[in-house]
């Protein structure tokens, strides 16, 4: 008989399965389209299989990897039509986050938005990378958080993590000259969720993930 405490290490190792892994793709330490091999796994995480297998069908669910029968699992890529309807939920996302920052937001949420937007507006570097990815999902998250529905804002969380994934695939890439219309973008969206035009923020919050979509566009290969 399978005692409580057993199956609760079971689940807890299936889930240090699942984060490890997870971690390994987000910091690039394994490529989309890489395939997965259970022994290289078993020996980076200094784990058995069964909980790899089952950290791997939780991330499956997360569409970060895909299996196939006979042949195992292999990291996910995401190619231009999949960003393309990726960032058509993004623009529905984004208008709601901004319908819910406009109407519920207060001082303290203004004054941490406002230091999100100073740090991204400092960062320095002219390329697609880890930071500045991070720095401008700290400020959208931001403004999902100010809406006060905390069930939201954990489904912006995941989405953004699958978005963040994509930009993987291209992390290095050189620019076009797209960062500081980014920067300004950001400004006028903070402007007008702190004068609750919502109109205006709606319009700008469009504008800004369009042009993001552009940019992710141009650099996935076909």
């Amino acid at each position: 008989m399978v005692q409580a405490g057993d199956k609760s290490n079971v689940k807890s190792k299936n889930h240090e399965a699942y984060r490890a892994i997870k971690e390994m793709i987000l910091e690039r330490h394994l490529f989309p389209g890489q395939k997965l091999v259970y022994r290289d796994l078993e020996q980076r995480l200094g784990m058995s299989k069964t909980p790899i297998i089952n950290g791997l069908m939780m991330l499956e669910n997360e569409h970060l990897v895909v299996s196939e029968k006979n042949r195992g699992y292999h990291i996910r890529y995401v190619n231009r039509r999949e960003a393309e309807y990726i960032y058509d939920l993004r623009e529905k996302l984004e208008d709601i986050a901004i319908e819910y920052a406009v109407a519920n937001h207060d001082k303290r949420d203004l004054a941490l938005l406002k230091r999100k937007l100073v740090a991204y507006r400092k960062y320095r570097n002219d390329t697609l990378n880890q930071k500045r990815l991070a720095l401008d999902v700290d400020f959208h998250v931001q403004i999902a958080g100010m809406g006060k529905n905390p069930f939201f804002v954990q489904m912006v969380r995941q989405y953004y993590e699958s978005v963040h994934f994509m930009f993987k695939a291209v992390f290095l890439t050189p620019s076009p000259d797209r960062f500081d219309c980014f920067k300004d973008e950001h400004d006028r969206l903070y402007g007008a969720i702190k004068s609750r035009d919502l109109e205006e923020a709606r319009r700008i919050g469009r504008e800004h993930i369009r042009g993001a979509r552009e940019l992710l566009i141009k650099l996935i290969p076909e």
